[in-house]
């Protein structure tokens, strides 16, 4: 009898052990599950914030350009207008950049509004000489102004005239021999004088910004000039007074 109550007694304490070593390692691994939840749980919520956050920084950077776009599609008065300026007697130099193709209006060092432009068909270098169609480079003013009515097929509703050769340009067609003296002179007095210098020498002349500008002509077709659409250059010409700094860059 004694023998039957101490088997029965092993049988009810490994019961026992079993049962507790069970427990323990179900909440061992509802512990190590919880964590992996958890886990997961914050992942996901990682990944739904990095993609809401995603279209949120398209939209800005979509609306910025867009900002822009509209900036540009202004008229040239209304941006005067929103910037409170009244007057561009002062202040005010056009500058074209060729490897950019764009002219902007610039004002006391604030850029107004800028314009798409075609160039020379010679290349993209400076000009050198008489019909070699390059958009020379330096700095010049606007010599004349002209309304052309009716419409030039090349040259469009506009031009403006700028004081190509400059005394630089004039150095050097004296040094490599394409001027004389008494020419250099003339166009050095002219220049500084405030007037067009002689436009026909050996280096050329008659160089302007102007309208006309189509896309049927196609890229840089002018024959060395600015070109620009006519909308575009009626945009800004009653604002160009003759005497206004042209910088044409690189």
């Amino acid at each position: 009898m004694l023998k039957k109550r101490n088997i029965l007694t092993v049988i009810i304490i490994t019961a026992i052990l079993v049962t507790s070593a069970a427990l323990t390692a179900f909440t061992n691994q509802k512990g190590a599950l919880s964590v992996y939840v958890d886990k997961l749980f914050t992942r996901q919520q990682k990944n739904q914030i990095k993609t809401s956050a995603a279209p949120a920084k398209k939209t800005l950077a979509s609306v910025q350009g867009t900002a822009v776009t509209q900036e540009q599609n202004k008229p040239l008065s209304q941006v005067l207008n929103d910037k409170g300026i009244t007057s561009l007697n002062t202040g005010l130099k056009i500058v074209v950049t060729k490897s950019q193709h764009t002219l902007a209006l610039v004002y006391n060092g604030t850029t107004l509004k800028t314009y798409h432009v075609e160039l020379g068909s010679g290349g993209s270098g400076d000009k050198q000489v008489e019909g070699d169609k390059k958009t020379p480079e330096g700095t010049f003013f606007i010599g004349d102004k002209k309304i052309l009515d009716p419409p030039d097929y090349y040259l469009g509703t506009r031009w403006m005239g700028i004081s190509y050769p400059s005394p630089l340009d004039a150095r050097r067609g004296l040094q490599e021999g394409f001027i004389d003296r008494q020419t250099y002179n003339e166009i050095v007095n002219d220049f500084d004088s405030g007037k067009l210098p002689p436009q026909e020498t050996a280096l050329g002349g008659e160089v302007g910004i102007h309208g006309g500008s189509v896309p049927g002509f196609g890229p840089d077709w002018t024959w060395g000039c600015v070109g620009l659409a006519n909308s575009d250059i009626e945009d800004f010409f009653n604002y160009i007074a003759v005497g206004t700094p042209v910088i044409i860059q690189k």
